[in-house]
């Protein structure tokens, strides 16, 4: 048998596109956690909580 499992080189791209842009998002939120003025992390959730509300449909 022989079977060929050679990664299309689109998916390639596409999955090293996805690898720069999560290390430059992680890095980028490590730099700005970094910083002496930047919001502590209680502020940032306290805001989270603000804006935004999750509800669960009904099951019935």
């Amino acid at each position: 048998m022989n079977a060929n499992f050679a990664t299309p080189t689109k998916t390639r791209i596409a999955a090293f596109a996805a690898a720069v842009i999560t290390s430059t998002v992680v890095l980028g939120a490590t730099v700005l956690g970094m910083q002496p003025g930047a919001p502590t992390t209680a502020e940032l959730q306290a805001v989270a909580l603000e804006r935004l509300v999750v509800t669960a449909p009904a099951v019935n």
